[in-house]
């Protein structure tokens, strides 16, 4: 009925504008005589059904794509994130990751190596912590470090961490890096770092991403998991896409 209803809403738009709106009994027997032609012709209300999926399709696309352009620099150029390789990359991977996700560990390997054997792709790393407290004080003080290695380390660290994330675990990994736990504390808790957290947050919403691990690859969203063999896939399928723009 939903369908039907649609099509109803669509017939009444179609109505010249002087036209004198439909009585209540009017709309009902509109709206039965559309009923019943789809009972007589059931082909054309499944073709009417394919052709309302592939519009909403078309539509969610186009909508996605509106919300990758206007928040780009968002996603991409953000300076509190961390990132590693070249500032021009031709090909941009942006992960949501939270580091008490089993997942995000596990992808962690291949996704390291995948960057390994393709310098000049450049990752983006962006917190997103959605499952515990332990994993927003963890996001919290990675956004604290001042320096890209202490973080690649320190997030090396957490990630490959076997077992859950919690504040132990980070007292003591701070200690290993030799920082001030005092102030990192701080700065975890400052103005910046809540600032970033909730657009990350409104971010992730925007592009409907609810879940982590998920990864942006060339203006696509691909949640969850990707092993190494269809990172490399998507990086090569990204290559290819571009060449053929140029």
């Amino acid at each position: 009925m939903r369908l039907i209803s649609l099509i109803f809403g669509l017939f009444i738009l179609l109505q010249p504008a002087h036209a004198a709106p439909l009585s209540a009994a009017q709309e009902q027997a509109v709206e039965q005589l559309i009923a019943d032609y789809f009972i007589r012709n059931p082909d054309k209300m499944r073709d009417a059904l394919s052709a309302y999926q592939a519009h909403m399709q078309r539509e969610e696309e186009r909508l996605f794509e509106k919300t990758m352009r206007d928040n780009a620099p968002a996603l991409y150029r953000n300076k509190n994130d961390f990132s590693m390789g070249p500032a021009d990359a031709p090909i941009t991977i942006v992960e949501f990751f939270d580091y008490n996700c089993g997942y995000c560990k596990k992808v962690f390997a291949p996704l390291m190596e995948v960057l390994e054997e393709n310098p000049d792709v450049r990752l983006v790393f962006k917190e997103f912590p959605i499952l515990s407290q332990d994993s927003e004080r963890a996001a919290r003080t990675a956004l604290a470090f001042d320096d890209k290695l202490q973080f690649l380390t320190f997030h090396t660290k957490l990630m490959t961490h076997r077992g859950s994330i919690n504040g132990t675990l980070l007292d003591k990994t701070l200690t290993e890096l030799k920082l001030n736990k005092a102030d990192i504390a701080k700065k975890a808790q400052s103005a910046k770092v809540d600032a970033h957290l909730d657009e990350t947050m409104r971010l992730a919403r925007d592009l409907g991403i609810s879940g982590t691990p998920a990864f942006i690859i060339d203006g696509q969203l691909y949640p969850g998991a990707l092993d190494k063999g269809r990172l490399t896939e998507l990086i090569a399928e990204a290559r290819s896409a571009q060449k053929a723009k140029n």
